[in-house]
């Protein structure tokens, strides 16, 4: 074979290669960044998660816009922006449980009324959920009172088998000085159950909502990798 026709023949299978790489990449992207549903009945719809509400989604699948709400779906992947979402009664159930020492939370779900969609920063035995409240706010100024709306920002945690709730941090709270030292008592109390995590734990100084997500994630890969049955989709797994 002629140097020349072999250069052309390199040249091709270089070329083809590369076509067929810039694909796989281009296939993998599409799938990381392609939004997903799972549904109660343990079906999965895909598509483009363009809104999530309280009370409401809606999925644009290519082909039509549908929308769906908190009692049919288990999960929702925004893989676009990172986020997941779960039906819950955390939002306006939570309350506290009286004389529980530490301080624990609990869910009521004749105080929340309806389930709402909640965001969830980590899932797993341990469940971490993200949401905020909006409140009114009156001040005073030299023109008289003033009035306007405050956001605050909670992260609460949540122990499936048992349904204990801690809170893991608090915008307002933090600012104001609040003892980060309670919520890694009220930590300890959900991870006992595995000692060797704990003991790492209690020898920890320094506490930070990022050092108690990251013993939660650890938490939650122990009890996945000791536990492989997985939880049959159900209205029994909205909390």
């Amino acid at each position: 074979m002629k140097k020349a026709t072999l250069f052309k023949l390199c040249q091709m299978m270089a070329l083809i290669f590369l076509c067929l790489l810039a694909t796989a990449i281009y296939g993998q992207k599409k799938y990381i960044d392609t939004d997903s549903i799972i549904m109660m009945d343990g079906s999965n719809l895909y598509g483009k998660v363009s809104s999530v509400t309280d009370d409401k989604l809606t999925l644009d699948d290519g082909n039509a816009k549908m929308d769906f709400y908190p009692s049919q779906v288990y999960r929702v992947y925004q893989n676009s922006k990172g986020k997941i979402f779960a039906p819950s009664y955390i939002e306006k159930g939570l309350e506290k449980v009286k004389n529980s020492e530490p301080q624990m939370f609990r869910i009521n779900k004749e105080k929340s009324g309806e389930i709402r969609f909640a965001e969830l920063v980590q899932d797993g035995e341990i469940m971490v959920y993200y949401f905020k409240s909006s409140a009114l706010a009156v001040g005073g100024g030299t023109s008289g009172a003033l009035f306007g709306f405050t956001t605050t920002k909670y992260w609460c945690a949540l122990k499936r088998s048992s349904g204990q709730i801690i809170e893991l941090n608090d915008v307002v709270k933090d600012i104001l000085g609040h003892d980060v030292k309670e919520r890694a008592k009220n930590l300890s109390v959900l991870i006992k159950d595995e000692p060797k995590l704990l003991e790492q734990f209690l020898l920890e100084r320094k506490y930070s909502y990022k050092l108690f997500l990251d013993y939660i994630k650890r938490y939650n890969k122990i009890v996945c990798a000791n536990n492989l049955n997985e939880h049959t989709l159900s209205e029994g797994l909205v909390y």
